[in-house]
């Protein structure tokens, strides 16, 4: 299970750093003339389920170029990525987190031009000519990856059995989490799941607040520091509203305490009756069944009168081909067989919202109101998706001001002020 859709930041220095590891890449199938070929990737549970599905089906239709899978854990995946890719003996397809390792990737010569083969296969995939897609994979014009799966961070998920003891109702603006936590103070159960000991669970909620308060266009500009800083009023006002729901209980007491693993726990254990979350939770339920059927909703709106659709998430698994791959007709058409509709029926149905066109028939009901969402936001005629904000940022403004400080605020350590400020701070210290 992917249990957070973040997007790992490559910068200059670490690419060099990796180029220099090229004689010491890891051993497994890829260029070189390795008859034994090799998909790299960061999907787990049922996701690398359906990845050994796509693995075998292809070997039963191409056994001169036996292809293996090889799943990447979260602790290792980065340094091996890096390694990996900028290796003698790559993979033949490599999963990346885009963005901004496409960027760096692209600059440093080691991912492959794939715009040919795009163009003439993008018709396989939904959304393709959509912003989200647009910058995950492209640079300088050129396309080096293929999508797909989407997440999304704005679903809300529910214990309907302690809605009904407690009479609660589904939250349709985030101020009702209040009054939810008013009615529940006293029995030992929390409105809201949330322990951010690693700082990006308390950051999605400021993330979230912020995406209605200030808009992607507005967040961008303050992640280039183009004419909007990070302590401008919408970043402020997004702050004051998730201290607001701290300081009225809206959190379980230790929220800064505990990990991810903590707040799946607590809610799972029916004491708490939400937790916000990504898509990929739904993962975990399909895999773990827990004792009562979970209810997913959209994630509340500050004012529903003026709703917004943009979302936090988007398609955050690039497919691509290290340049260091010489021979790369098994790689293409591993991804041409990656694009077919079977195959993206296989990760419907392993819980992941996939992009490839007519997949989204095989989801599972639980994540069909996050796919409405999603088509809405695709369908928004804006970019409808940013990521998740440290994607955007260098690590000392998103996984350390920006976690860190969102967390404080949700444990009313810090005030808002000082937060934002501390965000901006380190954007200024980056761009100097």
């Amino acid at each position: 299970m992917k249990r957070k859709a973040r997007f790992l930041l490559i910068t200059g220095a670490a690419v060099s750093a990796a180029l220099m590891l090229s004689g010491c890449g890891l051993a497994n199938g890829g260029g070189g003339g390795s008859t034994k070929l090799a998909v790299w990737h960061q999907l787990s549970g049922s996701g690398n389920e359906a990845m050994q599905a796509v693995v075998d089906g292809y070997n039963e239709e191409h056994p001169d170029a036996e292809f293996t899978n090889r799943q990447l854990a979260d602790g290792e995946a980065d340094t091996v990525v890096r390694t990996g890719i900028s290796g003698k003996n790559p993979p033949a397809v490599l999963q990346f987190e885009g963005f901004k390792q496409t960027e760096d990737y692209a600059k440093a010569g080691l991912l492959t031009d794939i715009t040919e083969w795009w163009e003439s296969n993008k018709d396989s995939f939904s959304y393709a000519d959509s912003q989200s897609v647009k910058s995950l994979c492209s640079y300088e014009g050129k396309v080096y990856c293929i999508p797909l799966d989407l997440y999304t961070s704005n679903v809300l998920y529910a214990n309907p059995e302690i809605l009904k003891q407690y009479d609660i109702q589904m939250p349709t603006k985030v101020s009702d989490f209040i009054d939810i936590a008013a009615k529940l103070k006293g029995t030992g159960v929390s409105a809201v799941s949330l322990y951010s000991g690693e700082g990006w669970q308390a950051a999605q909620w400021w993330y979230l607040l912020a995406i209605q308060r200030c808009g992607i266009d507005t967040i961008n500009a303050a992640a280039a520091q183009d004419g909007v800083t990070w302590d401008d009023p919408c970043f402020l006002q997004a702050a004051e509203d998730l201290a607001s729901l701290a300081n009225a209980g809206v959190f379980p007491e230790g929220v800064a305490g505990s990990d991810y693993n903590s707040m799946m726990s607590l809610f799972l254990s029916g004491k708490a009756a939400f937790m916000q979350t990504g898509s990929w939770f739904e993962q975990t339920i399909a895999e773990t069944p827990p004792p009562f059927e979970v209810q997913g909703a959209a994630f509340p709106q500050i004012d529903p009168s003026a709703p917004s659709v943009e979302q936090l998430g988007g398609v955050n698994e690039g497919f691509g081909i290290p340049s260091a791959v010489e021979d790369t007709e098994a790689s293409y058409a591993f991804l041409d067989y990656l694009a077919q509709k079977s195959t993206g029926k296989l990760f419907s149905e392993a819980s992941a919202m996939n992009l490839i066109a007519g997949s989204e028939a095989s989801l599972p009901d639980g994540l069909k109101p996050a796919w409405d969402q999603a088509a809405a936001a695709f369908e928004s005629g804006g970019q409808g998706f940013i990521t998740y904000f440290e994607g955007l940022v260098e690590p000392a403004v998103g996984d350390q001001a920006m976690y860190n400080g969102a967390t404080a605020v949700a444990a009313g350590t810090m005030t808002p002020s000082d937060f934002v400020t501390s965000v901006q701070a380190a954007a200024a210290q980056v761009a100097g």
